[in-house]
């Protein structure tokens, strides 16, 4: 079983955007919530690029996206998980292999795992760092079941985010959208 983070196991928009808005901000880049909310599953450093070219100009995203994980991690103690999510990956625990794949970074997966102490429950913490191109692209997905060691057609993904489904369907795995859990 294959678990995204954000959006899946977390709800971690919330903090993503704070930090996400606050840093453009800080190089004179408005993000509004409705934008942000449009691209959900877009990596961060493609938001600022897009940002950027809207509003002409040209910012230091490796800096920015820095700048955004940090303001992230100060906040990561208050990150919400989603419970129905949760529940099933406790239930799976012991029984099956679990792991995370998430486009994120690895920073922000890790604090987040500490501060939710859901840790335990995952064999293996795959994040975007990890794989050279993210979602809708299927490597992320592909490298975490054969860290796994179970091919692509046994695993079953949980997802949050059309570019997440898609990309687990071009892996060759089943999907569960999570969206329908959430109210």
């Amino acid at each position: 079983m294959l678990f995204d983070w954000d959006g899946t196991l977390v709800n971690s928009h919330p903090l993503n955007f704070r930090g996400l808005s606050r840093a453009c901000a800080s190089w004179g880049l408005t993000m509004d919530e409705s934008f942000y909310t449009s691209r959900i599953g877009t990596s961060g450093a493609e938001l600022i690029r897009e940002l950027a070219a809207a509003a002409g100009t040209h910012v230091p995203i490796d800096e920015v996206v820095a700048q955004c994980l940090d303001l992230i991690l100060d906040e990561i103690v208050e990150l919400q998980t989603y419970q129905p999510v949760v529940q099933l990956a406790e239930t799976l625990h012991g029984s099956l292999p679990l792991a995370i794949a998430s486009g994120g970074a690895r920073r922000a997966v890790h604090a987040g795992l500490d501060a939710t102490g859901l840790r335990p429950l995952f064999t293996d913490v795959i994040t975007g760092e990890d794989a050279p191109r993210g979602k809708p692209d299927p490597g992320l997905f592909l490298l975490t079941a054969a860290r796994l060691a179970v091919a692509p057609a046994r695993c079953l993904v949980y997802e949050d985010s059309t570019e997440g489904v898609q990309a687990a369907k071009d892996a060759g795995m089943d999907v569960v959208d999570v969206r329908c859990f959430r109210t």
